[in-house]
Parts: structure tokens; sequence; C-alpha cells
């Protein structure tokens, strides 16, 4: 009888291992996926009912940070968040072999310093097979700045990345949003995000505000000289497409640029507190050719 209870026992410790301990791996996966139906619920934790925090539509992408038991991990609104894998589609990325003329794209160099042939023939470049993350800045109870009639910055960087983002796909690149909603996703959780993407190039979208409502224009900025090749490419292609004055690149130790391990950027586009610039911001033409802008300045840095 004593050995009965004792093989019960271990078969209740083997059970209880199986089924009630998370098998979730704490490291970032970093595979990507598809949304594949029209609409996919979010739910709190992996389970048919748990509760429902939010909502996926197809073409959306997420980011795998784990697995367990048929239900990825994600991120949704800045938390920790469950979707039923069998409705995802896998995202390959096949990176191109990359042709070297000068320097690797890690390597920074002075902004005086561009060689002219970096700004040439980059229709005939595709970004086919690069992982390009986008940062719409701020988000769900963080406003950024406020601008002219009472205008949010959270909404203007989502409506422009997502610009971005649709001309960078039609180029052949792979695209990645640390939100694609209002909803809040803390630094930390962008650059985490950043990192399990692969992710080839960062640029962080923001619209700048001054109390003085003189102050106008664009800025790239960038922490260190694994940045500044490619804040140099895209500043010269959004300051050749667009009509705001160019304040130039600028460095600078932003959280997101400064822990992040891909090449990054963050981009002030314009102050929503100029009377000048808000009316260009708040124009389909604007947003265009932001999106223009960056998209050939990110096929020149991969080209050279």
């Amino acid at each position: 009888m004593k050995n009965f209870y004792y093989a019960l026992t271990s078969l209740a410790i083997v059970l209880t291992s199986l089924f009630l301990l998370p098998n979730t791996s704490h490291a970032a996966n970093g595979d990507v996926y598809d949304v594949g139906q029209a609409i996919l619920n979010v739910r709190s934790s992996p389970s048919i009912d748990s509760e429902i925090v939010g909502q996926l539509q197809a073409g959306d992408q997420l980011v795998e940070f784990g697995e367990q038991h048929g239900w990825v991990q994600t991120y949704f609104g800045g938390k920790e968040a469950w979707v039923a894998k069998h409705y995802l589609i896998p995202v390959k990325h096949d990176k191109p072999v990359q042709v070297q003329v000068q320097a690797t794209p890690n390597e920074g160099s002075n902004s005086s310093q561009v060689q002219p042939q970096a700004q040439t023939s980059n229709a005939s470049h595709s970004l086919n097979g690069y992982n390009i993350m986008l940062d719409p800045g701020h988000g769900g109870y963080d406003p950024g700045s406020i601008g002219i009639n009472g205008v949010r910055e959270k909404f203007l960087t989502l409506e422009t990345s997502k610009q971005i983002a649709e001309q960078l796909r039609a180029a052949g690149a792979n695209v990645l949003l640390t939100r694609s909603s209002d909803s809040y996703v803390s630094l930390a959780d962008r650059i985490r995000i950043s990192d399990a993407y692969t992710t080839d190039a960062f640029i962080s979208v923001h619209y700048n505000a001054f109390p003085n409502s003189s102050a106008d224009g664009i800025n790239t900025f960038y922490y260190s000289s694994k940045d500044q090749k490619l804040a140099e490419h895209v500043h010269q292609g959004l300051a050749s497409a667009v009509t705001l004055r160019d304040r130039g690149m600028v460095p600078n130790n932003y959280y997101v640029l400064r822990n992040n391990h891909a090449p990054s950027i963050l981009l002030e586009l314009g102050f929503l507190t100029n009377y000048n610039d808000f009316a260009t911001i708040r124009s389909n033409s604007f947003q265009h050719q932001v999106a223009n802008g960056i998209t050939n300045g990110l096929k020149n840095y991969f080209a050279n």
C-alpha cells in the first residue's frame, strides 16, 4: 500500500508539471506572423476562456516572445498578451546579400563626408528582405505634444507611420510597428520588440512642439556612430522630399536610441505649434512626401 501511495504521488507531480507549469520561454523567440483571419481576439492568458483584451485584423503583424500549448505570447497595449497560433501565418525574412561599397551600415561617418554617389540611382535599389521597425511615438494615456487646436501628437505619429509602412512594403521591406492602434507601449517594450524582430533599421516617428510658435522645421536624431550613417541617408531623403525647414541632424541620448541594438534614429517631422508647419503636416501630400523621403533614404543606406 505504501508503494502505491508513492506511485500515486509521483504521478501527481508529473501531471502537475505537464499541465500546470508554464512552458513559455522567457527569451524572445523573435518569429514574426501575419494575422490570418478577419478578426483575431487577443487574450490576457493562453486560454479560450481568458479575458479578451483587444483584437487584431487581417494583415496586422506581431512578434512572438514565447509559446504555450498552441498560444503565442506577444505584447498588446504595452502588456503581455496571447493569441491562438493556428490563426497566424509565419512571415519569412530572407535577407539579400549586401554589397559593401565603402562602409558597412554600422560604421559611422561625419555628415560632411557623405559621398555624392550615395544618393544616386536609388530607384533601382530594393528593400526586399530588410526588417524595418517603425515606432509611432507616444500612444494611449501618453498624448505626446499638444499642437494647434488641441491636436495630439500620438494620432499623427501613428497616421504617418502607417503611410511610411505602406511605402516601405511596396519597396519590398518587412515592416513592423511597435504599436498599430492608440495604445500605450513602454519605451522598454519598444526596445524589446525591436530586438526580437532582428531589426535592420529602427525609426521612431515624432512631431515637435515649443512655447514659441516661431520654432519650425524637421530634425533627425541619432545616438552613436552605429546610427549616424542611417541618420545621414534618411535625413537627406527627407530634406529633399519635404518643404519644411531643415534643422539638421543632432546627436541625442533618447532611450529608444541609446538602448537599441539596431541602427536607430528618431525623427521630428515638424512643429505642431507652428502654423505653417501644422498646415503642411496635416496635408496628404506631406505624408506621402515623408514616406517617399524615408523610403529613398533607406534604399541608399542599404545600398552603401
